[in-house]
């Protein structure tokens, strides 16, 4: 099945990048010394300057983030995320409305660069300047960051607090369109929007409603009138591993907490369980991911909020109420009634659950169906990707295996119902709309109505969290936005 995908991988790549990976194999033929650039291929579609404006939309935590009373950078360089600053990223959980659980930490740039250790010192690593850079050298483009442009300037780079609902990040790209219009005297001004992973959802999310929350604070099933707003601003989209239909991931990370690598610190459990963004990125309501230890489909609704404190999800883990009782006891003053305390926090953890899966499932709903303007999707599918979780009992716990229980070459029937092809993070099924083929009919067919409105698909080798290092993603992008 692989080798399938991957000879069906390359056929989108024709003319050019099949060019490129020819050259890397020609030998003996005198074109030895011979080195063919993405600038020098794209010399005359960057001369002709004949592009459309860019918004660029990047993808979750992709922007940096800085707090407002000391000015600490939270999210952004090396050491917000080795030493022990006051910011933890998390957010307040107490409000009856999400919106209202605010902070003090607010987005102020891509990350396009951050500072790291290498090999026992200090160096750079470029995440969105890998992308920006390539555009600007091969078709010329004139990258804007910050929230102030000028003329001449054509990729325009958004930021936002991908920590909060997607729906308040779409309002935000409401607010820098118009800046740019305003700045530039460009009133009618039409954008290519390019979205990154979770900035494709945005993109969508704003295309029909634009700066509207049709999704806080509304009833299930309350109608959600679609305004069109955003067509005016964009006439193509185009995904670069985009989770259409969510991605597992999502729940590894409110389960288990995340570490950007071995060097930094550890945000757990209870800090990603705090972002309503991070559960908008969920598998589509709808889809059975749970698998036994046979690989056999469980009758399990992640969505269904009993369900989570049933099989200990994220903070209801017992190990995560371990840790709650232990903070409790440390910051508890003499006299303080400590369980009465526990109980008062799982019981704002149980609240705050049940509102922001709400939240979600309408966001879901909001950004179901078709895309209304042409679309491209570009995907990496090389990389085993989870496309269910496995949930196995272990004595009076259960344990939910994001990994294989045994190791590659043995065959593991939990670890086959568990792996699909993708980039690492978002399996081909969900980047294309598609749900995991254990779906209801009626799930099934509106991703095949999904999919047969994108206009094209260009499968490719990246891995998601390294996708611009990727030299077949960069010259199939340079190539969409070249096109005639």
């Amino acid at each position: 099945m692989m080798s399938r995908l991957l000879r069906a991988a390359l056929m989108p790549l024709c003319p050019l990048a099949l060019l490129v990976l020819g050259l890397a194999a020609c030998t003996g033929t005198g074109t030895e010394g011979v080195r063919i650039t993405p600038a020098a291929e794209y010399k005359s579609e960057r001369l002709s300057q004949a592009r459309q404006p860019v918004i660029l939309i990047p993808g979750t935590l992709g922007s940096r983030l800085f707090n407002m009373d000391n000015g600490e950078i939270a999210w952004g360089n090396f050491s917000a995320t080795v030493s022990d600053l006051k910011d933890d990223l998390a957010l307040p959980i107490d409000h009856a409305r999400i919106a209202d659980n605010v902070d003090r930490l607010r987005a102020y740039r891509v990350l396009d660069r951050a500072e790291i250790l290498l090999n026992e010192g200090r160096g750079e690593v470029s995440f969105y300047a890998e992308i920006i850079d390539h555009l600007a050298t091969t078709l010329g483009y004139r990258p804007a960051y910050g929230k102030r442009f000028y003329r001449g300037q054509d990729l325009f780079v958004f930021f936002y607090d991908w920590r909060r609902s997607n729906v308040e990040a779409a309002a935000q790209l409401a607010d820098f369109i118009a800046s740019i219009r305003h700045d530039l005297d460009a009133p009618d001004m039409k954008f290519t929007f390019v979205g990154v992973s979770n900035g494709g959802l945005i993109a969508r999310y704003y295309l029909r409603y634009g700066a509207r929350d049709v999704v806080s604070d509304q009833a299930a099933g309350a109608p959600m009138v679609r305004s069109m707003t955003g067509l005016s601003d964009c006439s193509r989209l185009i995904c670069l591993g985009t989770p259409q239909l969510g991605t597992l991931d999502a729940l590894n990370l409110i389960h288990d907490g995340y570490s950007p690598n071995l060097l930094a610190r550890r945000y757990p459990p209870e800090t990603i369980f705090s972002m309503p963004a991070a559960f908008e990125l969920l598998p589509e309501p709808g889809q059975k991911v749970f698998v036994g230890r046979g690989g056999e489909t469980l009758d399990i609704d992640l969505w269904d909020e009993r369900a989570w404190e049933t099989y200990g999800l994220s903070v209801f883990a017992q190990s995560e109420q371990d840790r709650l009782k232990n903070n409790i006891a440390l910051n508890a003053d003499k006299g303080d009634d400590r369980r009465a305390i526990f109980e008062t926090l799982m019981q704002q953890r149980r609240d705050y659950l049940r509102r922001v899966l709400a939240h979600a499932r309408r966001f879901r709903a909001a950004i179901e169906g078709p895309p209304e303007v042409p679309t491209d999707v570009m995907l990496g599918v090389r990389t085993p990707t989870l496309a269910r979780v496995g949930l196995v009992q272990d004595g009076d716990e259960w344990q939910l295996l994001f990994r294989p229980r045994v190791p590659w070459g043995r065959y593991d029937p939990m670890a086959e119902a568990m792996f699909a092809a993708g980039d690492g993070i978002v399996t081909r099924r969900s980047g294309l709309g598609l749900p995991i083929a254990q779906s209801s009919a009626d799930l099934i067919a509106a991703g095949q109505t999904f999919r047969r409105a994108i206009r094209t698909v260009q499968f490719t080798p990246f891995e998601h969290r390294t996708m611009f290092e990727d030299e077949v993603l960069r010259l199939a992008l340079a190539e969409a936005l070249s096109e005639p």
